[in-house]
């Protein structure tokens, strides 16, 4: 047998000859799933135009960085990372349970114990709605609460748990969105006794909900509280509604900074009292609290006050000007125009001048070539809104300095950083990241009348062949269906999701992504997936994967993966690295088990063993700090973290199928690399060759490659390889 070459990046390349060796072979009896490997998935049809695809680990994912930028201190970056599910019969933390009954969705209800709402009670502002909200639990087993979001209502209707039962009796209920309410009635036993559970609900169920429950929570001295999204609209209330009311501000600062200095710095309450009451006394910090948009901001600067406590007036409006109600200032001001000079301005001047700064936000750390082609493209829509006459571009009418006005400083720092770092491209910079997104939440409110321009050019920058200019527009397309999701989404969004166009539905994906950041549409977020993914257009489906593959994640890793595999069954996915890249990103060390079991299900079904091959590659490459370099899922093989049978089974149609084998076998070589040079990896190796061996294909031909693999093509294979592949 000749010697095969290697390709430049290791990976392998037979022969004619030696392929011609390994098919000659007479194929041997397999087991069932290796039946279905010997007649591979047949990806030559031609109806769909789209092209085989290759992305590059990482590459989509959204970085939270963007969330600080655009929410400021409304950014929380929750992660689900500690909401994990173990085995077939236990999903949640510790001992939570989940629904059963016949005939249940791939996505599972979830209960979660909340053990945050003890420290809750520590720092709760009162809210002139917890009286109501106590008479009506008083008498009824169910009740909701109804409000706008970023206003406290979760902490309200916890707290009023907490004290109707007890602070550690408090659970919250999770639905997948086609799940309805009354499936827990059909296992009541999943609801404790002496309990207080909230749900969020969206929607105008809540009085066919709270009916239908009653009763099994009554039977259980429980209590079920609603929460949902109050639409003014006028009605009746029904009598176990009660509307939530947003605490003062200065009380939710006095609550969180009084606690703050016992624990940080050991003051007594009655010394915690008098510092507020100084602290209070500042002019600017009394505005600055009046002016907050929702408990967290009040709590941010509590925490700032805190941090570099005891601090003087000259100290307080330093933290004062990186607020957010500060930002928002500033924000109105850098967009007001110039009045003082309007006798002798054009109109359009301000105009350019609004567009230009908004651009410039939009665009922060990008070239500020970016920001010049942005601007006119507004300056366009706006034109267009207003029926006016074709303007042209204009050319050498405002100098840079002039149309930022007070964004020079910025833009001179940006400069310099780039000139620092050797850098020769003009920056868009602002010296405070978080000024970006309350500049376009500014432009977006204050110039309300600007909204259809405002959209229109977002749809026309989302088709640019700038990657960057697709991934700035999406962020701000996010931020803006944050605010008003419904909108946004039926002039953007959805449209982008449903493009033939890869590029609109990645934006679609990113938008979807940056809108959950703020976490006030997150419910809406999860709905809108779930509509993708469910949907009748393979365009929607591969979006919500795409959305998966930035970073989306749910609230438990089941519902992220059976959504994900209703997308891999799409024979259009068959040629796209989507589903792949979802599942890396989901990936996490103790999520090991559960993916790679969902895994090895896929590798049973032929629809989706190429998506299932694809996902073991992203991942078996993937390391971490604690694996020194080996990969993780190897490492979480030797710490018996993972099913080795179910592993083996998603190698072995790693290995077999003409489209991944390649690389399937390049990587298995890294591993027997690293398990030769670590003793810990060693045994894992060897069982799991052995295990692969079982099947002779498998066995034939990774006799064949792996002494082509790179590392072992000159000095042969390490003596422990050949007995773990000898036939069983």
């Amino acid at each position: 047998m000749n010697e095969d070459p290697l390709s430049s990046n290791g990976a392998f390349a037979p022969s004619a000859s030696a392929e011609a060796e390994l098919q000659d072979d007479p194929v041997p009896q397999l087991a069932a799933v290796s039946e279905a490997l010997a007649q591979p998935i047949d990806d030559r049809d031609t109806s769909y135009s789209e092209p085989d695809e290759t992305i590059e680990p990482d590459s989509l994912w959204m970085d939270p960085q963007v969330g600080e930028e655009l929410y400021g201190d409304q950014f929380t970056g929750s992660s689900y990372a500690d909401i994990n599910a173990h085995g077939p019969a236990a999903f949640g933390d510790n001992n939570t349970v989940y629904v059963t009954y016949e005939g249940q969705p791939p996505a599972k209800p979830i209960i979660r114990h909340l053990p945050a709402v003890p420290d809750l009670l520590k720092v709760y502002a009162y809210s002139a709605a917890d009286e109501s909200l106590a008479a009506v639990l008083n008498h009824r087993s169910t009740a909701c609460l109804t409000g706008l979001s970023n206003t406290g209502r979760f902490s309200t209707a916890c707290a009023a748990l907490a004290r109707h039962h007890r602070a550690d009796r408090v659970r919250e209920v999770l639905l997948p969105a086609d799940v309805e309410p009354d499936v827990i009635v059909r296992d009541p036993d999943c609801i404790a006794e002496d309990h207080g559970y909230v749900l969020r609900l969206a929607g105008d169920r809540h009085v066919t909900v709270m009916r239908c429950l009653a009763d099994t929570f009554r039977r259980r001295s429980a209590s079920l509280l609603l929460i949902r999204d109050d639409d003014f609209r006028g009605k009746v209330r029904h009598s176990a509604e009660v509307r939530h009311q947003l605490p003062l501000p200065r009380e939710v600062f006095r609550h969180h900074l009084r606690h703050l200095l016992y624990e940080r710095w050991h003051l007594t309450s009655a010394q915690g009292e008098q510092q507020i009451d100084w602290y209070l006394q500042i002019t600017e910090l009394g505005e600055a609290l009046d002016a907050t948009n929702g408990p967290r901001e009040a709590v941010a600067i509590a925490s700032a006050i805190a941090k570099r406590h005891p601090v003087d007036e000259s100290a307080i409006k330093e933290i004062l000007a990186l607020s957010q109600p500060r930002r928002r200032e500033h924000a109105a001001d850098i967009l007001r125009s110039r009045r003082a000079e309007a006798d002798r301005r054009h109109r359009r001047a301000d105009q350019h001048e609004r567009a230009f700064r908004m651009s410039y936000a939009v665009f922060h750390r990008l070239p500020l070539h970016c920001v010049f082609e942005a601007a006119d493209l507004l300056l366009e829509q706006i034109d267009g809104e207003a029926n006016r006459p074709e303007w042209g571009r204009m050319a050498l009418q405002h100098p840079v300095f002039e149309l930022l006005g007070p964004l020079r400083e910025d833009w001179q720092e940006g400069q310099e950083r780039a000139q620092a770092r050797g850098g020769a491209s003009r920056l868009a910079w602002l010296r405070d990241p978080k000024m970006r997104g309350a500049i376009i939440d500014v432009a977006w409110h204050d110039f309300d009348s600007t909204r259809p321009a405002l959209l229109k050019w977002l749809k026309t920058m989302a088709a640019s062949d700038d990657d960057l200019v697709r991934r700035a527009t999406a962020q701000v397309a996010g931020l803006l269906a944050h605010h008003d999701f419904d909108r946004v989404c039926r002039d953007l969004i959805d449209g982008w999701a449903a493009s033939p166009r890869p590029r609109l539905r990645q934006a679609a994906a990113w938008a979807i992504v940056t809108a959950d950041f703020g976490g006030h549409v997150s419910q809406r977020v999860r709905k809108k997936v779930r509509e993708w993914a469910n949907g009748r257009l393979n365009h929607h489906r591969d979006a919500a994967a795409l959305v998966y593959a930035s970073g989306l994640q749910q609230p438990d890793l089941s519902w992220s993966l059976a959504d994900l595999r209703r997308i891999a069954e799409d024979r259009m996915q068959q040629n796209m690295g989507s589903v792949a890249e979802a599942v890396s990103q989901l990936y996490a060390t103790d999520r090991t088990h559960q993916i790679i079991s969902e895994l090895a299900d896929w590798a049973q079904a032929p629809p989706l063993q190429r998506h299932a091959a694809n996902a073991l590659l992203a991942l078996a490459g993937k390391s971490t700090y604690e694996s020194r370099g080996a990969p993780d899922l190897l490492e979480r093989l030797a710490a018996r973290d993972v099913d080795g049978i179910a592993l083996a089974r998603i190698w072995r149609v790693a290995l077999l199928i003409r489209q991944t084998s390649p690389a399937g076998w390049t990587v298995l070589g890294d591993w027997m690399v690293h398990a030769d040079l670590d003793d810990n990896l060693r045994k894992p190796a060897t069982e799991m060759v052995s295990e692969l061996a079982g099947d002779a294909t498998v066995r034939r031909r990774m006799r064949f490659y792996l002494a082509r693999h790179l590392k072992f093509r000159n000095e042969g294979l390490p003596g422990w390889i050949e007995p773990a592949m000898r036939d069983r």
